[in-house]
């Protein structure tokens, strides 16, 4: 059987039921392309089940899939990803040869970026629009069309879930300051008027772990934030009264 196995956002995220499953695999990788899985994480869990980890890189993912599954054929084999499971189209590919080649396959879930921002967020799940993510600018690489999607959010006065791109190298997302002056030249781009120094955005660093913070801030400020692991953004779109209330609740709880 082939089990995909998230392992949440900290180091101590994967389940009991996840434990148990790469605890009975012949093999289990784990992939770090699409979210953070570094070494303190691979090796903490690497600890827990009494086995190694086989670190994959996209390619073993993406191309090899079809041996991966053949693996799972005939013995148990465990594939851990950060996050949820699933989330990745990269994980899909190995879910979709899996039903091609008639082997077994079960899901064990685990907590997302998706959910524990707009959650820690205290804005309502339901005024979300699509998630989008501000990518990596190189010299012949720089894309603005993430700005499309906040603009239709903002037209349905719904909030923006905004994703920075991971950096396999470094283990954290590009950095909040880098992701804002993307952002605002995508704004200077369409000209909508949606982003401004002075606009608010919330902030969210590090969730599910101890050094998790969440906070409402303007774009100026926020330039000068240092980080030091994964980063997420929200762009709030008109917050209510009950909205307002949970934001001021939750200040400091952590």
């Amino acid at each position: 059987m082939l089990f995909l196995i998230g392992t949440g956002l900290s180091r101590e995220g994967i389940s009991v039921d996840g434990v148990s499953a790469a605890k009975s695999s012949t093999k289990v990788y784990a992939e770090a392309y699409t979210s953070s899985m570094n070494k303190e994480k691979t090796s903490h869990i690497s600890r827990l089940i009494s086995k190694e980890v086989v670190m994959l890189k996209r390619k073993d993912l993406e191309e090899n899939a079809s041996r991966i599954v053949g693996e799972s054929k005939d013995s148990d084999i465990s594939v851990l990803t950060g996050g949820d499971p699933l989330i990745a189209t990269t994980h899909k590919i190995l879910f979709i040869e899996a039903k091609k080649q008639g082997a077994k396959v079960r899901i064990i879930y685990s907590s997302s970026v998706f959910t524990a921002a707009i959650g820690r967020s205290g804005l309502d799940f339901y005024r979300f629009g699509a998630v989008c993510t501000i990518p990596r600018w190189t010299d012949k690489y720089k894309p603005v069309s993430f700005y499309e999607t906040i603009e239709k959010n903002h037209s349905k006065n719904n909030h923006s879930l905004v994703l920075l791109d991971y950096n396999e190298e470094s283990g954290n997302s590009i950095s909040i300051k880098s992701a804002l002056e993307i952002l605002e030249k995508a704004e200077a781009h369409y000209g909508k008027g949606i982003i401004s120094s002075s606009s608010n955005i919330l902030v969210l660093l590090s969730l599910g772990t101890e050094d998790e913070k969440a906070e409402s801030m303007k774009v100026s400020e926020a330039m000068s934030i240092e980080q030091n692991g994964m980063a997420c953004l929200i762009i709030p779109a008109a917050i209510t009264d009950i909205e307002r209330e949970t934001m001021e609740s939750m200040k400091g709880v952590l």
